[in-house]
């Protein structure tokens, strides 16, 4: 009989955010902790079904969401995951992909995910892909570069 191999939380981390779309959040229940923290530029969420209502509600009007993995940085229990995002959402950039980079701190307790801080430009994901605010926050974001 072969003996299944068990995935790292590393790789199922991967594996659940290579698969999440619209009506499609149930794999994070094999990852994350019931008593888990999410944060990132919008926010900070404590527990599992506040997250997932958190991912329920951002994928709901999302025409299609994909995440592009780099190389981990560590090993869990603590470790970092960078990634690109492509997004399309019909408010957002009229439709058009949104291309986003950033990268996950995760923390992993038994074997599932208890932390995750999400380090992203929200200003890139969301500000500068509205009609009015989008220019005006380009325009700022090239006044105070150096």
């Amino acid at each position: 009989m072969l003996e299944r191999i068990q995935e790292s939380p590393m790789e199922a981390f991967a594996r659940v955010w290579q698969t999440l779309e619209r009506g499609h959040i149930s794999p994070v229940d094999s990852v994350y902790h019931p008593q888990m923290v999410f944060i990132d530029p919008s926010g900070e969420l404590h527990g599992l079904d506040a997250f997932k209502a958190h991912l329920t509600a951002l994928y709901e009007n999302v025409e299609s969401c994909h995440f592009e993995l780099g190389v981990p940085i560590g090993t869990p229990p603590h470790w970092a995951q960078p990634w690109t995002m492509t997004l399309r959402h019909p408010r957002l950039s009229g439709g058009a992909p949104v291309v986003v980079e950033g990268i996950s701190e995760l923390r992993s307790r038994d074997g599932l995910i208890v932390h995750h801080r999400d380090y992203f430009d929200l200003g890139q994901m969301l500000y500068e892909q509205l009609p009015l605010l989008g220019p005006a926050t380009r325009w700022l974001k090239k006044r105070v570069a150096p």
